[in-house]
């Protein structure tokens, strides 16, 4: 592996990872939000929307509210941890289209946080309602 790769952390496939082998089992549901509902709950208060995909594609086109910890170094406690909002409001995940964020919300239950939602259509269904975008690096805040 790479050097940049040593330092990683490699996401194991649920599938693979014997921890997760009862929730696959279970009868659980995603919970989702539309982008619009999504951008009006926004417009009352902070609220966290972590996009699981690479840096390259959220440098490329994102949702002005995301912020990036990608899937394949996802680490439920870090998440958790840095959540910007009380621990009794959901965190939200977005990908491109649904799929990969949906996995994540199904990781975080597996984990023990159940409070979690997936942004229906991702970021391509944010971007085509019209909904505010950034492009680029985030900005250091």
């Amino acid at each position: 592996c790479s050097a940049a790769q040593a330092g990683r952390r490699r996401f194991r496939h649920p599938r693979t990872n014997p921890r997760f082998a009862s929730f696959l089992m279970s009868d659980r549901i995603v919970k989702t939000i539309s982008c619009r509902e999504l951008h009006e709950l926004s417009l009352n208060g902070p609220l966290d929307l972590i996009d699981v995909r690479s840096p390259e594609e959220f440098h490329d086109v994102r949702a002005a509210l995301a912020r990036n910890m990608p899937l394949d170094t996802f680490d439920p406690a870090a998440i958790v941890e840095s959540r910007i909002t009380h621990a009794d409001k959901p965190l939200h995940f977005i990908c491109a289209v649904g799929a990969r964020s949906a996995w994540a919300c199904e990781i975080m239950m597996a984990a023990g946080h159940e409070n979690v939602i997936n942004v229906a259509g991702g970021t391509q269904a944010w971007y085509l309602s019209g909904l505010p975008i950034e492009h680029g690096p985030p900005a250091v805040k």
